[in-house]
């Protein structure tokens, strides 16, 4: 069997261009089906960013809501704290003695069985 390599070079150099034909023409289609969904895309994540915003200032709102919370908390727990000191002290100036001692229990009387 006669082959001519100049045909068969020939052949192998059109079969590698048309790969690269191919190739090219797979990324195209590709380039192409992302410049179509591009615009969808970009409209979901302006109504993703819009929801994210309005998120923030839900939480920005909720966040100074709870700051206020806090601070009323705190100025009960001081308020508390205060009305324990005076507590102490009206305590303290009344000089109120303790209370005395319990007589030590007589001995039992009842007989133990054994």
């Amino acid at each position: 069997m006669y082959v001519d390599d100049g045909a068969w070079a020939s052949k192998l150099a059109l079969k590698d261009r048309a790969q690269g034909t191919a190739t090219h023409l797979v990324a195209v289609v590709k380039a192409a089906n992302i410049d179509a969904e591009l615009p969808e895309s970009l409209s979901e994540t302006a109504r993703q960013f819009s929801a994210m915003d309005h998120t923030m200032k839900t939480t920005r709102q909720n966040v100074l809501k709870l700051a206020l919370l806090l601070r009323q908390v705190q100025d009960a727990n001081f308020s508390v704290l205060d009305n324990l000191r005076v507590t102490d002290q009206a305590h303290e100036s009344l000089q109120i003695p303790p209370p005395p001692l319990p007589p030590p229990s007589p001995p039992s009387t009842i007989p133990h069985r054994d």
